[in-house]
């Protein structure tokens, strides 16, 4: 057999079947478990101990005045240099920080891409 009919045999036997692709936009995915996705901060329970901008390899965290904690600072998250790692939800005293599963990070300029902020 020829490599043509070869050829010929194979994309007929593909376009019969489902493709492998799937329409994003139109279909929603599922993320697998453990997929770390957009960061949520709940502000009530923030310290502002300053352990996330700690251990922040990628110095996404950086602690700005705030009045809204103890300590008279809180988070300020850089989200588009942020390498979703999740030290800083693991080393939160206080569990305010998570990494949801949400995946919709995109926007037209980096500082469009925010973080969720639980009042």
């Amino acid at each position: 057999m020829g490599l043509i009919p070869k050829i010929l045999k194979e994309v007929f036997k593909k376009t019969a079947e489902k493709p492998f692709t799937i329409h994003y936009p139109f279909v929603d995915i599922k993320p697998v478990e453990g997929y770390r996705g957009r960061i949520r901060w709940k502000v009530s329970g923030c310290i502002g101990c300053g352990m996330c901008a700690t251990v922040c390899p990628a110095n996404a965290i950086v602690m700005i005045p705030s009045e809204r904690t103890k300590t008279k600072k809180e988070p300020q998250f850089i989200h588009y240099k942020c390498i979703f790692c999740g030290l800083c939800a693991e080393h939160c005293p206080t569990k305010v920080i998570e990494l949801t599963q949400d995946y919709h990070l995109y926007g037209f300029n980096k500082e469009d891409v925010k973080i969720e902020v639980v009042e």
